[in-house]
C-alpha cells in the first residue's frame, strides 16, 4: 500500500519523532510504499494518491483537513496520539479545540497508545485502535551490573514528571542504604529542575525529605543531564525508578524491560506490574520510599520481576507485534473505505 506520513517536524527528534520514523521504517520493511513528509512539503504531498494517510498529531490533522476546505477527504485518515488525548485539548484555546473536534470527525480510525485512553476518543464515531510502541533496544536481555547499586530515572525534568517524589523517597531510604545513588537522566532545565536540585541538596542535612533529618545523601544524587548512551545506563542499573504521573504510553518502562530492569512506578502505566514484573505505590513519599526499599534490599526480587517485565513486554510489546497492529489498521481502513 501507499501510505503518507505527515508529520509537520521532526527536528526535536523527541518520543513521538522518534516512533513516527521508526514506524515508517518498519512499513518500508514489510513491502508498503511508506513516505514520510514535514510541512516544507506538505503542499506537495497531500495532493498525491494514497490508499491511507497517518496523520501524527492534531496540528498535523488541521493541516490536513484545512488542505482540503473541510469537505470529504479523498483518502482514509488515521489519526495518532502519542500522549493523552486530553492533553492536546488547551482550556485557553477555545477556537482550536473547536477544529480539532470537527476535523476527528472527518477521520476513519484513531490510534491511542493505551486502553484507559480509548473512551476519551470514542465519541467522534471512528474506530479506535490501541497500538502502543516498542523499546528500540528489543529484547536486549538482562544487563549486567547490580555491583553498581544505581537507580535511574530517565526523563525530562517536569512536575508531571515528578522526579520530586523520587528525590524525597530517596532521601527517607538513604541512611539505610549508604552505598546507593539515584541517578536522574534527562533536560534539567526551567524553575521546576532548580526546585528539584535544592531539594536534593536539601536531603543532605535540612531535613527536607522527612519530619527528622536526612544526612548522608550529598553527592549520591545525580542530575546527569542527557545520555548518549541510554543503552549502558539500564545495563548497568540496578533498577530503574519511574514516578511519572502523565505518560501517553511509558516507554521507559518497555526500555528497562528489554534489559530485565523492573519499575517502581505509580501507574502500571503498560502493565508490567500486572504481570509480576514490577512495583506500583501510592504517590505518597512513604509508600513510593517502601518500594525503592524492597528492590534495594532484594537482589534475587530485582531479577525476578525484571525477568517477568521482559518476558511480558516482549510478548505484548515487540516489534513486530507493534507492526502487525498497524498493519491490520491500516488493511481495515483501507478496505473499508474501497
Amino acid at each position: 500500500m501507499r501510505i503518507g506520513i505527515y508529520k509537520d517536524t521532526l527536528a526535536n527528534m523527541r518520543g513521538a519523532d522518534k516512533a513516527v520514523i521508526a514506524l515508517a521504517e518498519g512499513l518500508r520493511e514489510r513491502g508498503h510504499d511508506a513516505v514520510l513528509f514535514e510541512k516544507k512539503d506538505f503542499e506537495k504531498r497531500i495532493k498525491e494518491p494514497w490508499d491511507v494517510v497517518i496523520s501524527t498529531g492534531t496540528n498535523e490533522l488541521l493541516d490536513i483537513t484545512a488542505a482540503w476546505g473541510h469537505a470529504a477527504l479523498p483518502w482514509p485518515v488515521i489519526q495518532q496520539f502519542h500522549t493523552n488525548p486530553q492533553s492536546q485539548f488547551k482550556w485557553k484555546r477555545l477556537v482550536r479545540n473547536w477544529k480539532i473536534r470537527r476535523a476527528l470527525r472527518h477521520v476513519s480510525a484513531i490510534q491511542v497508545l493505551n486502553e484507559r485512553f480509548a473512551p476519551q476518543v470514542a465519541k467522534y464515531g471512528a474506530k479506535v485502535h490501541i497500538i502502543g510502541n516498542w523499546s528500540a533496544y528489543g529484547n536486549a536481555g538482562m544487563g549486567n551490573g547490580e555491583w553498581k547499586k544505581t537507580i535511574i530515572y530517565p526523563a525530562a525534568f517536569a512536575k508531571g514528571k515528578n522526579q520530586s517524589l523520587l528525590i524525597r523517597a530517596f532521601g527517607v531510604v538513604a541512611n539505610d542504604f549508604p552505598d546507593w545513588k539515584l541517578r536522574l537522566l534527562g533536560r534539567a532545565e526551567g524553575s521546576y529542575a532548580d526546585e528539584c536540585r535544592r531539594l536534593a541538596a536539601a536531603c543532605g542535612g535540612m531535613g527536607a525529605c522527612r519530619p527528622t533529618s536526612v544526612a548522608g545523601t550529598e553527592g549520591r544524587i545525580e542530575f546527569a543531564g542527557y545520555s548518549n548512551d541510554m543503552a549502558s545506563e539500564y545495563a548497568q542499573c540496578a533498577f530503574v525508578a519511574f514516578p511519572s504521573l502523565d505518560e501517553g504510553f511509558g516507554l521507559v518502562i518497555a526500555d528497562a524491560a528489554a534489559f530485565g530492569k523492573p519499575c517502581v512506578m505509580v501507574e502500571d502505566w503498560i502493565g508490567t506490574a500486572a504481570s509480576g514484573g514490577g512495583i506500583v505505590t501510592p504517590p505518597t513519599v512513604g509508600a513510593y520510599a517502601d518500594g525503592l526499599k524492597r528492590l534495594m534490599a532484594d537482589a534475587e526480587l530485582r531479577r525476578r520481576l525484571g525477568e517477568r517485565a521482559r518476558e511480558f513486554c516482549a510478548e505484548h510489546y515487540s516489534r513486530e507485534h507493534i507492526l502487525d497492529n498497524w498493519e491490520n489498521a491500516i488493511r481495515e481502513v483501507a478496505l473499508n473505505r474501497a
